[in-house]
């Protein structure tokens, strides 16, 4: 498969069946996903793992999911390094969620306004000097014996200076 076919694949809902995911599978792929663009190599991220076992603080707060994997951010009091430092976060979550596609494991990148609350962080073991940048909703996704559908092509407003 072509990196070009992913964005349609990776685009369609996500079913999760009732399957364990390994903490080990998700450190081996946050290992290789790490390998994203980040000036200074600062390396603002950390990362909570809770599953089944162990998620059930994120009942209500999320979809139900067999796993979930918080990434944790540093808070820069520089607002440019701040900014550089989310768009590192959001270069490592994606070349995760491809890596994650590779073994058949669905990912869903979500934002809640609970993430924004002091209380609700804390509970989760993040730092006074960190915020929760996303939460993945993450588990093996129901095989889908469906044809292949088109992947609709969206119109891109594109100007020439």
């Amino acid at each position: 498969m072509k990196l070009s076919d992913l964005a349609g694949e990776m685009s369609k809902p996500i079913h999760f069946i009732d399957r364990l995911v390994s903490p080990q599978l998700i450190l081996e792929l946050l290992n290789v996903a790490v390998w994203a663009p980040n000036d200074g190599l600062r390396e603002p991220w950390r990362f909570i793992f809770a599953d089944n076992r162990t998620g059930q603080i994120l009942q209500g707060l999320q979809e139900p999911a067999p796993a979930y994997l918080l990434i944790v951010m540093r808070e820069e009091a520089d607002h440019h390094k701040q900014e550089e430092d989310f768009a590192a976060v959001s270069c490592l979550i994606q070349n995760f969620r491809l890596l994650a596609h590779e073994r058949d494991l669905g990912v869903r990148w979500t934002l809640h306004e609970w993430m924004y609350d002091r209380s609700h962080a804390e509970s989760f073991g993040v730092q006074g000097n960190e915020r929760i940048a996303a939460v993945l909703e993450m588990g093996y996704n129901v095989s889908f014996s469906e044809e292949r559908t088109e992947v609709q092509e969206f119109k891109l407003r594109f100007e020439l200076l």
